[in-house]
């Protein structure tokens, strides 16, 4: 099947907080991802419906990522709640948010149309339900895609991307850190060699996460600047040791979906990147190092790994206080 949408080059990326509210006080599992996923659907379903059945086909669900509604407690209560398998108290006088990042430009004005519809009315009493996950029905409140305290929103082009690094001087020895905010996995096979089949990946290794990326770059980027990352001369980098683990904080973590358990862990990690740099080429425009620090800003809207669609692999760049500052 043809894509249904008005053009095929995926050049805008976005990340965008929705502000909810329950109808009802109530409960709900402490991890939704697989709710969250079906209301996406849903809203786009309402939308486009050759949309929605083109998205169906397989590896189209990777166009868009969505995370577990994420409660205003503690993460150490969530990752416990999560953990366990618990339900979690929903209020009335509470927000709750979902996050949800697209690949795909022609993708935002569907959602836009989902995001508006429900607004029109004026009164809590007239006002259909935003989103319905498991039993509990929710109020759209906000939704935000720019100046988020929370640091998890945002949108930005592939191309402006691409810029960012060019521009951007190098020292010999680069740091870069990310943080693992949801249960993160890698569905991991030597593509080289597959003897021993997949198994998941229960750390970041760098040769599990960042080939993976660049491999998601190049489907997702327009052509003209999809050739920019260069999955083996990544592989290289790291299997020659350019990219250490200098440290981390990190833990084995657990969900439930509804047929199946799953295992991954979530922390931080920070990745020495060790010059020095090749030349860069009008054929090969970032550096190595370059494009490992291009993917790691990609990744926030692409999200890490397995079931990004779900909940899973929500990951950012991010600057540990005390260990590490550039100006």
């Amino acid at each position: 099947m043809d894509i249904p949408l008005a053009s095929t080059a995926p050049a805008r990326l976005y990340a965008i907080v929705l502000k909810l509210r329950p109808l009802t006080q109530g409960s709900l599992m402490a991890f939704s991802g697989e709710q969250v996923h079906a209301a996406f659907f849903n809203w786009v379903r309402s939308a486009a419906p050759e949309v929605s059945a083109w998205l169906h086909e397989d590896g189209k669900r990777r166009l868009f990522t969505c995370s577990s509604l994420q409660f205003p407690f503690a993460a150490e209560r969530m990752r416990e709640a999560e953990y366990k398998n618990l339900h979690l108290p929903l209020f009335p006088d509470k927000i709750y948010t979902v996050r949800i990042t697209l690949l795909l430009t022609d993708l935002f004005p569907l959602l836009y149309t989902a995001l508006v519809h429900p607004t029109m009315q004026t009164t809590d009493i007239e006002r259909e339900p935003f989103m319905r996950l498991g039993k509990q029905d929710f109020l759209l409140q906000e939704a935000v895609m720019s100046a988020d305290p929370a640091g998890w929103t945002g949108f930005t082009t592939f191309a402006a991307l691409v810029e960012q690094l060019q521009a951007r001087s190098m020292q010999e020895t680069e740091t870069l850190s990310l943080e693992f905010a949801s249960l993160t996995t890698i569905n991991w096979i030597n593509r080289h060699n597959k003897q021993h089949g997949n198994h998941y990946a229960m750390l970041p290794l760098p040769l599990y996460i960042f080939p993976m990326l660049a491999i998601r770059w190049r489907e997702l980027a327009p052509p003209e600047i999809a050739h920019v990352v260069q999955v083996e001369c990544i592989e290289r980098y790291i299997q020659d040791d350019g990219m250490p683990i200098s440290h981390y904080d990190l833990r084995p973590h657990f969900v439930s979906f509804v047929k199946y358990p799953q295992r991954g862990f979530v922390g931080t990690c920070t990745y020495q990147l060790r010059g020095p740099d090749e030349t860069s080429t009008p054929d090969s425009p970032l550096t190595v190092r370059q494009q490992i620090l291009l993917l790691a800003q990609f990744a926030f809207y692409s999200g890490i790994g397995y079931k990004t669609a779900m909940g899973l692999g929500q990951v950012r760049p991010i600057t540990p206080v005390g260990e590490y500052h550039h100006a």
